[in-house]
């Protein structure tokens, strides 16, 4: 089943744990956190891989998405971890992906993880995320706003009936110029378990509406230093 935490398996040497980063991109764009593991479930199906499966009347594909990426975001750096019964080289397993990867779903890297590692969501501690803005902005309006985001102590916002502090999940925004000589932002989150930053949200603050832009994610970042620490492009 897809539960988001490692499985329980025997001890045999030939389980592996793969470990996948891929993008989202525009196609996906508008794809829920569901919806995507249904994707990857008729994915990895479609491989041939020896994946590893539930027991049960409606067995599923043992896999472990790392950060939902909200609607309307896309990404450059998402990561999911699946269980396969016996070894394959890697190179086979990310040509087999590859080839059977929907549209805008593309694999960047395949890499073999620990199978005594915490799942995925347990360790993410932090993402990155670029803002690219469909009309032109002033850069010092621009600098203006994050520095007076900055400064605040606290920012209370509301989420799903809660209140939250939103300043403290903020740990970093800088402004970018691009090769347009177009500002973007860039932003690190927190992205720990009850404690996630969003950058709509951070936006909203900053006075834009979600029509105004278009969110990437970067990077993600792991706690764990089994797991390379940092995932990156």
């Amino acid at each position: 089943m897809v539960d988001g935490s490692a499985p329980d398996m025997n001890p045999q040497e030939d389980i592996t744990r793969i470990r996948v980063l891929y993008t989202k991109g525009e196609s996906l764009r508008f794809t829920g956190h569901l919806d995507m593991q249904r994707i990857w479930e008729r994915l990895l199906r479609r491989s041939s891989l020896p994946v590893r499966y539930s027991q049960g009347f409606h067995p599923r594909a043992r896999l472990n998405l790392a950060s939902a990426l909200p609607l309307g975001f896309v990404s450059q750096s998402e990561l999911l971890d699946f269980w396969m019964n016996e070894p394959l080289p890697i190179n086979e397993i990310h040509s087999r992906l590859s080839n059977t990867a929907p549209p805008g779903l593309e694999i960047k890297e395949v890499s073999q993880a620990t199978l005594s590692e915490d799942a995925l969501q347990v360790q993410m501690a932090a993402s990155e995320f670029e803002v690219e803005f469909f009309d032109p902005q002033d850069p010092e309006e621009l600098k203006e706003k994050v520095d007076d985001f900055l400064a605040q102590d606290t920012i209370m916002r509301r989420r799903r009936k809660k209140l939250y502090d939103l300043r403290p999940l903020v740990l970093e925004i800088n402004v970018l110029n691009r090769e347009n000589d177009e500002p973007a932002l860039q932003m690190k989150l927190k992205a720990e378990e009850g404690a996630t930053g969003r950058p709509d949200e951070v936006m909203h603050e900053l006075g834009y509406e979600n029509t105004e832009y278009l969110v990437c994610r970067t990077k993600l970042i792991l706690s764990n230093t089994l797991a390379k620490v940092s995932i990156t492009q």
